[in-house]
């Protein structure tokens, strides 16, 4: 993946969580892009996040992978009791469908990955 479109799937991923409502002062919010950012450049990621993803992130912003974890949650957790609700329903459709409880950490993740993959 070259330097451009490392950047162009950061500022997708940056605009769709800023506008849902993600406050970006939060951990997990930087850990969720990071999260996007690696489950577009291998698809497979998202498929084993407890051994793949989150090991990987940790590393990269020296913390461990339950913190990664529990910090992505509480980002989703804030989203979505005080994001903004047209925007999450319009993004997260399926999400929406099922329930009024917040998505998984896995969702979030694959629900972001296939809008950016689809507007490449």
């Amino acid at each position: 993946m070259n330097a451009d479109n490392r950047v162009d799937i950061l500022k997708r991923t940056t605009y769709l969580l800023l506008q849902s409502g993600f406050q970006a002062n939060q951990p997990g919010y930087r850990y969720l892009r990071e999260a996007v950012l690696l489950a577009c450049q291998d698809e497979e990621a998202v498929t084993s996040v407890t051994k793949l993803l989150y090991p990987e992130i940790a590393k990269r912003f020296k913390a461990n992978d339950k913190q990664v974890e529990r910090a992505i949650r509480n980002s989703i957790e804030t989203a979505w009791t005080k994001g903004n609700h047209e925007v999450l329903q319009e993004i997260f459709q399926e999400c929406f469908a099922k329930s009024d409880t917040r998505p998984t950490n896995t969702e979030v993740i694959k629900v972001l990955r296939d809008r950016i993959s689809k507007e490449q």
